[in-house]
């Protein structure tokens, strides 16, 4: 128990002022004093936890800032070498049906492809000439080519070789058309038809300006240089201004042509949809493609919107659509939408790759999880779908199962998580992986992309365009040249039926069984 009694009241002690066993010094005030001290501990306790708690978060964000310079670092290292990469040893894949029974099990190595052509392949030959223009005789030489030695014109022989040659700067035709008019009373002026296979009163004909739209939107040159190819290579001079004026021409014929070739894109089985930007005038616009085998569409569009998918594909498509993983397709109905296996094998290669290169970063179960994926992947799209004409509802599952089983389980690695929870069930890709062994059409959209890539170097020649009416020419006259390839059609042909007859004309070359059922 303390020694200390409670004081009586009313006392006052003597001693408070001045008290000897606090030296001397008041009472009140080393009460003060006290209180005072006791606060500023108080206040300085919380001040070091606030400074404990940030400076545990400051660590956690340089902890992080450091994971994020690793990973761009890695990923720049990676885009300076991917154009110096030498051929890596690949793994064979699986191409049997049971692909990715089990995805975890690794392919045979091989040796990487040689440059050429495979083995056996049929050699490329050009055609042999089937007439001869001229004949040319050339003396035995009396000196060797080769050693400069004396050679012997008696024990000689005779050999015979075709060479082809064109002739540069030929002379151009000028053709004087003498009409024969006529009074128009409902016109109150003189008319003149056009001649037969030409253009009224155009200075420059139909097959030259066929040639220059050929130059422009097959070979993809600017029209200063269609200009300078048409005076150097045929002799036919004209301003580069002449080409839009062409153009304009032609546009009578192709916008119905275009149209048509919308509708057909709408009523196929299978289409493929991608898009990338143009320049227009310095700014972007969004170049789409929507095509197939037998039909290309291409269109030019302020923005990447939903409304924009809608546009070139319509509301619905009774069709398996192929594209990325753009959300603007959501907006179409469709049959079945298959998603890109390509783009999604791809992002996990660079996954891997960016892990890899982070040295200081040991992720296993991300580094396994991206392996299993490429493998199971890549051996998805070497399945042979045509062949499989039975149980492929039961594969589609099975790939499916294989999938999830791959996705089980979270990850640390940021890109590896976000590419899994693409593909986990409740994801919109989930459904879309694998929707082509359903359909029987192909895993990617490598045909779109091959599409879109002459205008991509085209954009990177010309620059672009300057205003919209020249966008939708790229867009009009790439379609009509791309399709004509795919049917192995002559470009050239369908350009000067454009420019000289109706269109109708122009979509008989292009489609000549449906024009005779018609």
């Amino acid at each position: 128990m303390s020694g200390c009694r409670k004081a009586p009241d009313g006392f006052t002690c003597p001693y408070r002022d001045r008290c000897p066993e606090a030296e001397g010094l008041p009472v009140r005030w080393l009460f003060a004093q006290h209180q005072y001290r006791f606060q500023r501990e108080e206040d300085h306790f919380r001040i070091r936890e606030a400074m404990t708690r940030e400076n545990r978060d400051l660590h956690q964000a340089l902890r992080q800032r450091d994971a994020e310079i690793d990973r761009l670092k890695a990923e720049n290292k990676l885009l300076h070498q991917r154009g110096f990469k030498a051929g890596k040893v690949v793994k064979k894949a699986a191409t049997r049906d049971g692909a990715g029974a089990n995805a975890g099990d690794g392919g045979s190595e091989v040796a990487p492809k040689r440059r050429g052509a495979s083995p056996g392949h049929k050699p490329w030959v050009r055609k042999v000439p089937d007439r001869v223009d001229r004949i040319v005789s050339v003396a035995a030489p009396l000196q060797c080519p080769h050693c400069e030695s004396p050679t012997d014109p008696a024990r000689g022989d005779r050999s015979v070789h075709l060479q082809e040659d064109i002739e540069l700067r030929p002379v151009t035709v000028v053709t004087r058309f003498e009409h024969d008019t006529a009074w128009c009373p409902c016109c109150r002026r003189q008319v003149a038809q056009a001649p037969e296979g030409g253009i009224a009163f155009a200075p420059i004909g139909p097959k030259a300006k066929a040639a220059a739209l050929y130059l422009r939107h097959e070979m993809k040159l600017p029209y200063r240089k269609v200009k300078a190819a048409m005076e150097k290579l045929f002799g036919l001079s004209f301003v580069p201004a002449s080409c839009l004026g062409f153009e304009k021409r032609a546009r009578r014929g192709a916008d119905p042509l275009h149209e048509g070739l919308v509708e057909k894109m709408r009523h196929s089985d299978l289409v493929h949809a991608d898009e990338t930007f143009w320049r227009e005038d310095g700014r972007n616009v969004i170049l789409w493609y929507a095509g197939n085998g037998e039909v290309a569409v291409f269109r030019m569009d302020p923005n990447r919107s939903a409304e924009a998918a809608r546009r070139l594909l319509g509301d619905r498509l009774d069709a398996l659509l192929v594209t990325d993983a753009c959300a603007s397709y959501n907006a179409i109905e469709v049959r079945a939408r298959q998603s890109c296996l390509a783009h999604l094998l791809r992002n996990a290669r660079e996954s891997a790759q960016t892990l890899a290169a982070m040295m200081e970063t040991t992720d296993r179960p991300a580094e396994r999880f991206l392996v299993q994926l490429q493998r199971f992947l890549s051996r998805a799209c070497a399945l042979e779908i045509p062949k499989l004409k039975a149980h492929r509802a039961e594969l589609e599952v099975r790939l499916l199962g294989i999938l999830d089983r791959i996705c089980s389980h979270p990850l640390e690695f940021a890109k590896a998580e976000t590419l899994r929870k693409r593909l986990l069930p409740a994801a919109r890709e989930h459904g879309e992986a694998f929707a082509f062994v359903r359909f029987g059409g192909p895993p990617t959209n490598n045909h779109a992309e091959r599409a879109l890539r002459p205008l991509v170097i085209f954009r990177k020649v010309c620059l672009g365009t300057r205003s919209a009416n020249g966008s939708e020419n790229v867009a009009i006259f790439a379609s009509i040249a791309e399709t004509a390839k795919l049917r192995g059609c002559e470009t050239l042909e369908i350009f000067e039926a454009l420019l000289t007859g109706p269109p109708e004309t122009a979509h008989e070359i292009l489609f000549p069984k449906a024009a005779r059922a018609g």
